[in-house]
Order: structure tokens, then sequence, then C-alpha cells
């Protein structure tokens, strides 16, 4: 794979899965102890608008938090290590109680870098948000998703409906347990804060001259798998922001960005928020582009 989402993942109206094998399910650095502290401030602000779930999601939160703690006592053993009601994370010396039913979700989220989702479906058809840890959101309201059904969480996606919506729906209707995906999703945006629930961190840039020290690569890996005992899906979403300066000497990256850009209708760019940007962005990636 490409280091940049935006290489391997460049149309918006397709899925873009790749394999993933579990043993790089969850993937920690040394953000770890800054990224855990701001979910806990961010919780402690406001709640409602970083966690919710609703009261059929308990036996999924429960067999995802078990999972969760399974996983990272195996894989980062220096990091974490079981306790009696669940996992105690060496990094911070805190324990996390994953037994009790309520907020199990919200909890095991305090454990690792990535939100957390779950996907569940009542008939087998059609999938519904019915709980969520979200500290990272890519200009997305948790508290407009919950509850909703994956067509209605996708409506703002311009055409998506007529052009992916049964797609999503059918690989979600025959996801297999032993057989996790994950994908890549980007943007550019001019904050590097992780918690961008909204468009009021977008900042209007009409002058090429100031791109480079305004706007951040924004990147996700995002991954599917589904849980045996509940069958719910659970998605998680890792975020990382770095400086768009650091692909400035990267040909390829800025060809593989400025052709993504050049690909997009008006409403795509006005969906990733990227019309605040345009055409700026594009001049500054020609000219960057031209240099080298």
């Amino acid at each position: 794979m490409s280091r940049y989402a935006f290489q391997d993942h460049s149309k918006l109206l397709s899925m873009g899965l790749h394999k993933l094998d579990l043993a790089d399910w969850l993937i920690e650095d040394d953000l770890l102890i800054e990224q855990i502290a701001l979910k806990r401030a961010l919780y402690d602000a406001d709640v409602k608008q970083v966690y919710q779930a609703l009261p059929q999601s308990v036996p999924a939160q429960r067999e995802i938090a078990q999972a969760l703690a399974l996983y990272l006592v195996n894989k980062y053993p220096n990091l974490y290590r079981a306790s009696k009601t669940g996992i105690y994370c060496k990094f911070n010396e805190t324990e996390l109680d994953l037994l009790e039913d309520e907020n199990t979700l919200l909890r095991a989220s305090w454990a690792v870098q990535e939100d957390l989702c779950l996907l569940e479906s009542p008939d087998g058809l059609e999938y519904f948000l019915t709980a969520a840890s979200l500290c990272a959101p890519s200009y997305w309201r948790l508290m407009e998703k919950i509850g909703k059904s994956l067509d209605l969480i996708h409506a703002p996606i311009p055409e998506y409906q007529d052009k992916l919506g049964a797609s999503v729906n059918r690989f979600f209707q025959k996801l297999k347990v032993d057989a996790p995906v994950w994908r890549g999703n980007w943007s550019v945006v001019t904050s590097s804060r992780l918690y961008q629930p909204g468009d009021s961190e977008a900042m209007y840039i009409s002058d090429p001259e100031v791109i480079a020290n305004n706007c951040y690569l924004r990147a996700e890996r995002q991954t599917l798998r589904r849980l045996p005992r509940s069958n719910a899906i659970v998605f998680t979403i890792r975020v990382s922001v770095e400086p768009i300066a650091a692909i400035a000497s990267d040909l390829a990256a800025l060809q593989s960005l400025h052709l993504a850009l050049k690909s997009m209708s008006t409403e795509e760019k006005i969906y990733k928020s990227l019309d605040h940007l345009e055409p700026a962005l594009s001049i500054w990636l020609l000219q960057r582009i031209n240099s080298l």
C-alpha cells in the first residue's frame, strides 16, 4: 500500500477495501497517552457529543470490549496487562472495568487511539449505528447519526444512494467473522485538531502561498470486523494528521493528490469541505510539481 490514502483511495464513491490481518487490527504509537487524555477531556466537557449507545447494543459492547482487551494484552504486553475486571493500561496507570454492562464501549475506547463504532441489524439486512465512542470525527456529528441506518448515515455523500448504497449494504450483510477488512479515507483540512465535528474549523484560503503553513493532510485508517456472538460489526477509525508541507518534495504524492482533486465533482469537494481551499490548493500542488 502507498503511504497516503489518496494514492490508493482517491475516489469518494468507492469502498476501496483491503483484507485485514487481525494481528494488525489496532495500532498504537507514541501519541497514545496524549490521545487517550484528549478522549477523556472531551468526555468530561460534553459526553453526549462523543459517546452514544442504544440499550440493545449492550451485548455487542461487552463482546467488543472483551475482544479488544484480549488483543491488546497479547499484542502490546509492554502497554497493557489483564486485570480482574478488564484491562490495566500501564502507559497511564489506569484500570478499565469491562465487565459492567453500562458504558462498556466507552471504557474500552479509553484504552486505544481508535474510535469505536458498533453497527447492528435486527433482520440481517439493514444495519444501524447502535453505539459509538467518537472523539476524532471528520466533519460529522455523532448525535445526528446514532440510531440511523447506513443509507441515512451516508445520505450527505453526493450520489451515494444511486452509485454505492446497494454495494455497501450487501457488503455488511455478507461480511464474515474470519474476513475482516480495512480501508483508507482522507481529506485536506485547515486545523490539526483530531476532534473536528463540523465546518467551524475550516478556514477559507484563496492564496496558494499560505497553503503550506495552514493546511494538513487528514487520513483515516478504518477497519470492519464481525463479532461472532452478537453478529454486530465493529467499525474502528484511526485518524492521523500531518502538515501538507510533509509532501512538498514528494513528487508522487503531489501528483496523486492533484489528480484526486481534479477528478472530484463540485459536490464532492463541498462534501469533503475542500471547497474552502480550491483553487488555491490545486495551484500550490502544481507549483510544487513543476518545481521538482
